[in-house]
């Protein structure tokens, strides 16, 4: 249960820096050496969390798998269907989603536009996905439309080898689950999702990004 929940809140990570997401954070615990925070977002009942670790993995592996559109069926827990609904540009995608949720949990989908940036200065990659509406993604019958508000990755270059990772997520998964129910569950997602990417990424079957290899 606790996995099923947990994902209800995807929809895998606004532009905002390390110093902003220091601020008003309480403390959830560490795992796998992700250090997980949560904050009430003023207006919902709902927490953000985040997710923040330094790891032994070149950063340009894991941009490589994050920006692979071919593997979040591998190592998205639930996922049943990611695919880019339309390419906007070489940084921007509209993509969709789905999770398929044993009964009595409706199955969840969502429809998010993907950004994309690179910060050769700083040596900082983020990728930002947001909900949008979209003509050639209707609501499917029997399934929640799930929606994200601001949903992030920052990846930092810390040394040759060794890269920072954050994530943050407040999504509303709508329907008719407690909100209780989500904020005491949903805590693991950060820590559950960083370690996803650095199993997939540990294959070495994905090509590593070349803008981050230039850094």
């Amino acid at each position: 249960m606790r996995a099923l929940i947990s994902w209800l809140v995807l929809g895998v990570a606004s532009l905002a820096g390390a110093a902003e997401a220091a601020v008003g954070w309480d403390p959830v615990g560490v795992t796998k050496g992700v250090m997980v925070e949560r904050k009430l977002v003023e207006g919902s009942p709902l927490f953000a969390f985040r997710g923040e670790g330094t790891f032994d993995v070149p950063m340009s592996r894991l941009v490589g798998v994050l920006r692979d559109h071919s593997t979040p069926v591998e190592w998205v827990d639930l996922i049943t269907e990611h695919k880019v609904v339309q390419k906007v540009d070489d940084l921007t995608n509209v993509i969709y989603e789905s999770y398929d949720l044993p009964w009595p949990i409706s199955d969840r989908d969502y429809v998010m536009r993907e950004t994309t940036a690179y910060d050769a200065a700083g040596k900082v990659f983020t990728i930002q996905y947001e909900s949008i509406d979209h003509p050639s993604t209707p609501d499917k019958t029997g399934t929640v439309r799930a929606k994200a508000y601001r949903t992030f990755w920052r990846l930092e270059k810390v040394g040759p080898t060794r890269t920072k990772v954050e994530i943050e997520v407040f999504t509303d998964p709508r329907g008719n689950l407690p909100a209780w129910l989500v904020n005491l569950i949903q805590q693991d997602w950060p820590w559950k999702t960083i370690d996803g990417l650095l199993v997939r990424s540990s294959r070495g079957d994905i090509t590593a990004d070349e803008r981050v290899e230039s850094w």
